[in-house]
């Protein structure tokens, strides 16, 4: 099935978060692999094969990865996103999400100066996506982070998302910086998993930065998590050991990502992270050295801050 074929999502119910997960098929072999690995163990035999709780599925592809008869994936459904032509900036609010103002807080000003040069003034927003958004009906909050995408399209009546990656893919005359053909491998956020369009955004850029894109087996509908949503369910050296056999997989040194979390795990994982905003505004990735333990503990803290 491709992506332009996938089936439309159930729609949105407000207020519960707009989660996804895995499921397995009569293909089932029965080899029990995708429970062993699985790290919130949400994976039991049923009647005749293993199963699923979809309430404790966190959405990141580790059963897929290891099933040997591919029956463990991703249900193939997409979440369409607003059309960017049919948004109102008066409405719109650009909100970076918690890790990139915490960890890069010179990036968010380059980056709404940049949707403010193509659409006009666009309100700033720095309320968590955990907390309630204080935002009038009919807002659209334009954003990087996928799981901030998720949460306020989900949790918050009368709000809307978009990426910004749709958002300043729309532009067509600024003039991004050239990297001359260079090489890089994409490492998709689990959160996106289910927005194919935000994938061909981000290629798109990447092509208008001339780099060329060299894919990993399991990327944009079918990518993994990178092992960091893996943090708190299972001992800090299995999260290691997933970072590294993910970071594996990419056929390039240098890998693109767009989620914090993902530049921290890619570094651990021996890859040189490539961050997507970074690219963008032709800065060097000033990454962090942050253990897992230190970048969850001040993540968590700014996140109740705000």
């Amino acid at each position: 099935m491709s992506e332009e074929n996938m089936k439309a999502a159930a729609p949105i119910t407000k207020g519960i978060e707009d989660k996804f997960h895995f499921a397995i098929s009569d293909a089932c072999i029965r080899c029990g692999a995708c429970a062993k690995v699985c790290p919130v163990h949400a994976i039991s035999m049923g009647a005749s094969h293993y199963e699923i709780d979809a309430s404790k599925c966190i959405d990141c592809g580790t059963c897929s990865h290891v099933c040997p008869v591919g029956a463990a994936a991703s249900p193939r459904e997409r979440r369409d996103s607003l059309k960017v032509a049919d948004l109102d900036p008066a409405k719109c609010y650009f909100n970076p999400g918690c890790a990139l103002r915490l960890y890069k807080p010179e990036l968010p000003p380059l980056m709404l100066e940049v949707l403010e040069q193509h659409m006009g003034p666009i309100h700033e927003h720095d309320i968590c996506c955990r907390h309630d958004p204080h935002l009038p009906e009919g807002s659209v909050i334009i954003s990087n982070c996928a799981g901030c995408d998720r949460r306020f399209r989900s949790l918050y009546k009368g709000i809307e998302t978009i990426s910004y990656w749709e958002v300043v893919d729309s532009f067509q005359d600024v003039q991004w910086p050239d990297y001359h053909g260079i090489r890089m491998s994409v490492h998709d956020s689990c959160g996106y998993r289910h927005k194919p369009q935000v994938h061909a955004a981000i290629r798109s850029l990447l092509k208008k930065m001339n780099i060329e894109v060299v894919e990993a087996e399991h990327h944009g509908t079918t990518s993994e998590c990178c092992g960091d949503n893996f943090y708190g369910y299972v001992p800090n050296e299995v999260v290691e050991k997933r970072i590294k056999t993910r970071a594996d997989e990419f056929p390039c040194q240098d890998v693109v990502v767009y989620c914090i979390g993902c530049e921290r795990a890619m570094i651990d994982g021996g890859k040189t992270p490539r961050y997507l905003p970074d690219l963008l505004f032709g800065r060097e990735s000033r990454t962090t050295a942050d253990t897992l333990d230190e970048y969850h503990t001040a993540l968590n803290a700014f996140i109740a801050r705000h």
